[in-house]
Formats: structure tokens, sequence, C-alpha cells
């Protein structure tokens, strides 16, 4: 593998920044050199320490995930036992199509923005886009309220103002698409409420709600509400042109 003299830039996230590594190498992703993968990773996050940039705890938790299948990798190697780095191969895919997809359906939406299409056949089941975003816009003022009662973790304001981290709609479009996928591979429904059950702060959850404007006003995904819950569908139409 070439040196790689990487220029410190801004990554959405650790699997943002492994897949930049793994495409500039030219590496096959289901056979990753852990070893050389791993001391780029960490010249990246050295790096960023000597320019004084904020390093959030998902760099820190992938470097030591990455460690950590590289000590595995020294271990004798046992017949039929699973390759250490499958789990993050997984992850790595995963990422790669909703990055791919999401991309995709940005360009769609930039395509056809200016275009006319007939008015959508009725009795499919799902509610409009119109009447999908006063519904998202409902469930987010009720999770709001519901978070407003819940006090946030013990830590000093200056550190909060200096350390909590911003997050880009674009990251979340990529993040919802993945959830998405992860529920239709375990055959299971994508709840909305769940989106937010790990959120942070409001910035996370602000990005959160204006990428699922974004994707549903794009017609990318689509709203159906059983009881009082809120389910998110991909739509099929969108994504047909994503393997």
């Amino acid at each position: 593998m070439e040196n790689l003299n990487l220029k410190v830039e801004h990554f959405e996230g650790p699997l943002d920044l492994l897949l930049n590594l793994i495409t500039k190498n030219k590496i096959d992703i289901f056979d990753i050199p852990i070893a050389e993968i791993a001391e780029q990773y960490m010249a990246y996050i050295d790096s960023m320490r000597a320019l004084n940039m904020e390093i959030t705890s998902d760099f820190i938790r992938m470097a030591a995930e990455l460690m950590l299948i590289k000590s595995k990798m020294l271990l004798p190697k046992q017949a039929e036992a699973e390759d250490p780095r499958k789990e993050l191969v997984d992850s790595l895919l995963e990422y790669k199509r909703a990055k791919e997809l999401a991309a995709f359906l940005k360009l769609q939406s930039e395509t056809y923005y200016d275009r006319f299409t007939k008015a959508p056949d009725e009795g499919d089941g799902i509610y409009s886009r119109e009447h999908a975003v006063s519904l998202l816009t409902e469930a987010f003022e009720r999770i709001r309220i519901r978070r407003e009662g819940k006090p946030d973790a013990p830590v000093e304001l200056f550190d909060k103002i200096e350390n909590e981290r911003y997050y880009t709609v674009n990251e979340k479009i990529v993040f919802i698409i993945r959830f998405m996928f992860r529920k239709e591979r375990a055959g299971e429904e994508a709840e909305f409420s769940e989106l937010f059950e790990r959120c942070h702060s409001r910035n996370e959850i602000i990005a959160i709600f204006l990428a699922l404007l974004e994707l549903v006003k794009s017609g990318r995904i689509d709203i159906r509400k059983q009881r009082n819950e809120l389910f998110l569908i991909l739509s099929k139409t969108h994504t047909e042109g994503i393997k």
C-alpha cells in the first residue's frame, strides 16, 4: 500500500473516513488490510489533535474497534471462525449503500424538480406528502415536549458549548436511510420515534427532523400512520436505481 499524505478534511463520521481511506488506496472492501488502515486512521486522528480539531467519541470508539480487530487478526486462525473484520465490513457496505442512495435521490430531486408529473394513484394506503409533513410536525412537537422534562447530562457549561457536536442534514439523511435498511433487513417496521431515542442534543434532533422533512417533501420516503404511531416507508419508485 502506498504511503498516503491525507489532507485533514471534514468527515461525517468514522465510517466516512474509513471509506475515504479504502477508496484512495483502492482496497477491496471485503479484504481490508486492518494494520495499514488502522495506521492511516490513527494518523488522521493525530492530525486532528495537532490542529486542535474536535474529535468526537464516534472516532475514538472506531479507533478502539480497529485496534481490537487488529489484535484478533494476529491470533492463530481457527477452523470455521468468523472473520474479525466481518462486522466492520457489513457496516461499511451499509453506510456506502446509504450514501450512494442519498446522492442518487438528491440527483433525482434536482433533475426532476421543475417537471410536471401525473397525480398519484389513489388507494395506495400512503398519506399524501402534505399530510405527511403535518404528521411529522405534530409528532416532532410531542417528542420535543416529552424531552423538555428530561434533564441534560451533567456536564460543565463551557465544555458543553465547546464539545457539542454539530450534525448536518445530509448526515442525518444517510443516518435515516441506514436505519430503514436495517429495519427492512430485519423484517421490522421503521418507527418514527426510534430515530430520536439516542439523540444527545437539540441540534441532533433538529437535524433529524429537517432530514425527514427533506426526504418526505422530495418523495424519497412515505409516512404511514397506525393508531398513534408513525412509520416510515422507503419509496420504491425513488430507489430502484440503487441495488
